[in-house]
């Protein structure tokens, strides 16, 4: 498998995807396409941004990786600037340190250095959606708490980690952050910011049921709250199926987006 840190293996099945993507978003690295920034001291916290020239006017969407908060690369999402090229939006694609040697508290930093840094490099009053997949939708839902945000995008996260794989949950808790304390689900504060909630229908049960029980949790919070689910897709795949072939998701898509403030 193409690697840029020295990660473990993941399974057969998300080490075929990794692979995949890897190759796919290997061109969106040039320079002709995207703009590369450290922001940070680790080599993790790197950060990508399309296109070449930026409109600030345009709202900035932040896609970040999954990976059970343990693998993954910001490299696995430039691919998805294929589809995200159709919109007048700006990608910005973070990468951030990683479990083990991070627990919750530095991924979390990391996340929300990555969108201070962008409003240093083009403004602090940036229309931002923060988006994300599996791990990185977790993420993205706890960064929006630390920013003005004018949309979320959730795709298949982990909404109650309590119920999760306790391997990768004890790996980002500590005596202060309990599985309980980071899930969505036992939120006590309500968010307003319209959220695209999405989940496949080819994937473990407890993604499909945890993301129908956030969804009942949160829908009334906004008129413009959505659920979607893609048919005939698995977990790893979710984010490939945001493309333009995909009608249905583009039309859902497009409209959401449109109702943004």
């Amino acid at each position: 498998m193409i690697k840029f840190d020295d990660q473990p293996p993941m399974s057969p099945a998300a080490d075929a995807w990794a692979e995949s993507v890897l190759i796919k978003s290997d061109k969106y690295r040039k320079k002709k396409y995207s703009n590369f920034f450290q922001y940070g001291s680790d080599k993790a916290q790197r950060i990508y941004t399309f296109p070449k020239q930026i409109d600030i006017n345009n709202i900035f969407l932040f896609n970040i990786h999954g990976g059970a908060w343990e693998f993954g690369y910001p490299e696995w999402m430039l691919f998805t600037y294929e589809y995200f090229k159709n919109y007048n939006l700006n990608l910005v694609v973070p990468g951030y340190r990683l479990a083990p040697k991070s627990k919750f508290k530095e991924q979390i930093e990391d996340i929300n250095n990555s969108i201070n840094f962008i409003k240093k490099q083009y403004g602090e009053n940036l229309n931002i959606i923060l988006a994300g997949h599996s791990a990185g939708a977790h993420l993205a839902y706890y960064a929006s708490k630390y920013h003005q945000v004018n949309g979320l995008i959730l795709s298949s996260a982990v909404y109650d980690l309590t119920k999760y794989t306790k391997r990768y949950v004890d790996q980002i808790t500590s005596k202060n952050i309990s599985a309980k304390s980071i899930s969505p689900m036992y939120d006590d504060e309500e968010i307003k910011t319209p959220i695209l909630l999405t989940y496949t229908e080819i994937e473990e049960q407890i993604y499909k049921d945890q993301s129908k029980d956030f969804y009942s949790k949160i829908k009334n919070n906004n008129i413009n709250n959505l659920i979607y689910k893609f048919k005939e897709v698995d977990h790893y795949h979710e984010p490939n199926a945001m493309n333009k072939n995909n009608q249905s998701w583009d039309k859902t898509f497009s409209n959401w987006l449109q109702k943004l403030a």
